[in-house]
């Protein structure tokens, strides 16, 4: 019986893992779709603006040095779609929510589908 529950948790933890990894490429499409790669060095805002923006010192840096949003993870990702592409909405209450059972199914929005994804994921890396 045991055994039955860790083979189950553990087929649940890696479908979370590839729903995370997918869920990455789909972010990372959304975030070109607002910044061709293409135009990325002249988008690039100055480091003062990606530090209001709540970026790390290392996300700058990795920004600065691979500005090739294929080597994004996933906590780059959501930070500049909040920050940078849906900055109309920064201050909207759903980016606060952690978690996903208080996002109402019917919520479907582009916000409330990022925020499910990065609920979801902060949850498997608290597994780790």
């Amino acid at each position: 019986m045991e055994a039955q529950l860790d083979d189950r948790n553990e087929r649940n933890f890696l479908l979370l893992h590839r729903l995370i990894m997918e869920s990455t490429r789909v972010l990372k499409a959304m975030f070109d779709s607002y910044v061709s790669p293409s135009n990325f060095k002249t988008w690039l805002p100055s480091d003062k603006i990606l530090r209001k923006a709540k970026l790390s010192e290392a996300q700058i840096r990795h920004l600065k040095q691979n500005p090739d949003s294929s080597k994004f993870d996933i906590s780059l990702l959501i930070s500049l779609l909040r920050h940078f592409c849906y900055k109309s909405d920064l201050h909207h209450p759903i980016w606060d929510e952690t978690d996903n059972n208080k996002i109402f199914p019917s919520l479907t929005g582009d916000i409330a589908n990022i925020v499910r994804i990065r609920n979801l994921r902060n949850k498997v890396f608290a597994f780790l």
